[in-house]
């Protein structure tokens, strides 16, 4: 594999607010002053009941969305007033993320779909993808479509995607929640293997114990509060 040293990353959060506004309605308060700190090289399950305000947490840390109050800080650096551009540089460059869903593009082959973070640097990025598809198990695959692919294939294609530019930290929210146990397992270790060799930080949103109890530690929010 490319042999590329990453440098970890740590993120932190201190009295975190988020509120949803609906109209002639009281605010919605997902967010009720959430203080964590995940250490860089960290691997961080987090783990909570349905609504609870685990999603909406992870897209506030991977700098998707902007809080309502309270900081979010990188590397101990304050991102929360950073204009729209600079935070998109920083999770372009930063941040990978797996969702339950592949999300991968039907008209683009398995190897062009693990490109397109990279599209405008493909030509330079294209062995790191062919290697990372081979720890996949994908090498055979790189042509086929994602129609083509098991559900298992496509999350793995997604995998590879999301660690094609070396993120420092990934966020995989409910990453194996739409596969059977057996492949669901098989892509969590590969996961939790493949950020270890790269020295990525990892926070993975899940309703699984037995893929909670592979992280370093575990994290529960309750009613939009860490317990």
């Amino acid at each position: 594999m490319v042999n590329i040293i990453n440098c970890f990353m740590k993120i932190e959060t201190k009295n975190l607010t988020k509120n949803y506004i609906i109209p002639k309605s009281p605010d919605v308060k997902i967010l009720k002053g959430i203080d964590l700190l995940i250490k860089s090289g960290e691997k961080v399950a987090l783990m909570g009941p349905s609504g609870a305000g685990k999603s909406t947490l992870v897209h506030v840390l991977g700098l998707m969305d902007k809080p309502t109050s309270g900081q979010v800080l990188i590397d101990d650096v304050d991102i929360t007033s950073f204009s729209k551009a600079k935070l998109a540089k920083i999770r372009h460059e930063s941040i990978g993320f797996v969702f339950q869903f592949h999300y991968l593009l039907a008209d683009f082959s398995v190897l062009e779909n693990v490109l397109i973070p990279v599209w405008n640097n493909k030509k330079k990025k294209k062995e790191y993808a062919l290697e990372m598809l081979k720890i996949m198990g994908l090498e055979n695959r790189i042509n086929h479509m994602p129609n083509e692919l098991s559900g298992g294939e496509q999350q793995r294609v997604a995998l590879a995607r999301a660690l094609i530019n070396n993120p420092k930290i990934l966020f995989a929210d409910e990453p194996t929640g739409n596969l059977d146990r057996q492949t669901g397992e098989k892509i969590e270790n590969l996961m939790f293997e493949i950020c270890s060799r790269l020295k990525t930080t990892l926070l993975v949103v899940t309703h699984s114990q037995d893929l909670a109890n592979l992280a370093d530690r575990q994290i529960k929010i309750i009613d939009g509060q860490i317990k």
